[in-house]
C-alpha cells in the first residue's frame, strides 16, 4: 500500500456525498457487534476485516487497537459509539470490554451525520474527525488516496 493511502486511511472519507469512517475505523467497527469483545478478541476475529486489521497494525502495533477502541467508547459521553465496562484492569489489552452502542451500529450502517461524531485522532500533525480542521481521505487520479480539507472539496464543486 502506498504510503499516501496509508495514511489517508486513518481520516474520515468521502464516499459520494455521505461521510464515512475512516478505513481503519471502519475494520474496526466491522470487527464488533452487540457481544462484548475484548481489544484481544477484535485483535484475533477471524473474518476479512480482522485479517486486514492485523495488517494495519503491523504499522501501528496492538496498543493502537485498545487506545483506539477507549476513544471510541469515551467520545460523546451518552451517545458513544463504543459501550465499554472494566473487566482485567491489570492487563492493557484486556482492561475493557467493548461493543457497538446503538449509535454505533447507526454509524456503522449510515456513515457519519457530521465529521465531529467521529473520535477525534491525532495524527501526522492534524487531528482526523476534527470539526475546526474537517480533513477527509479522497480518492486522487491515480487511484490512490489522500487527504484534504472538506471544505477544499466543496470549493473545487464536489460535494
Amino acid at each position: 500500500m502506498e504510503l499516501s493511502t496509508y495514511q489517508a486511511g486513518f481520516f474520515p472519507r468521502m464516499d459520494g456525498r455521505a461521510l464515512a469512517l475512516s478505513r481503519f475505523d471502519e475494520l474496526l467497527f466491522s470487527c464488533l457487534d452487540k457481544q462484548w469483545s475484548t481489544p484481544v478478541n477484535v485483535f484475533v476475529r477471524r473474518s476479512s476485516a480482522g485479517n486486514e486489521l492485523r495488517k494495519w497494525l503491523t504499522h501501528t502495533g496492538d496498543v493502537f487497537l485498545a487506545m483506539r477502541l477507549r476513544q471510541w467508547a469515551g467520545h460523546r459521553g451518552d451517545k458513544a459509539a463504543l459501550e465499554s465496562e472494566p473487566c482485567q484492569p491489570e492487563n492493557f489489552m484486556k482492561e475493557a470490554r467493548y461493543r457497538l452502542s446503538d449509535a454505533g451500529d447507526e454509524i456503522q450502517r449510515a456513515g457519519l451525520a457530521e465529521i465531529g461524531q467521529g473520535a477525534p485522532l491525532p495524527v501526522w500533525g492534524v487531528t482526523a474527525y476534527d470539526p475546526l480542521a474537517p480533513w477527509v481521505a479522497v480518492d486522487d487520479d491515480t487511484d490512490h488516496q489522500r487527504i484534504q480539507l472538506l471544505e477544499e472539496r466543496a470549493a473545487q464543486g464536489v460535494e
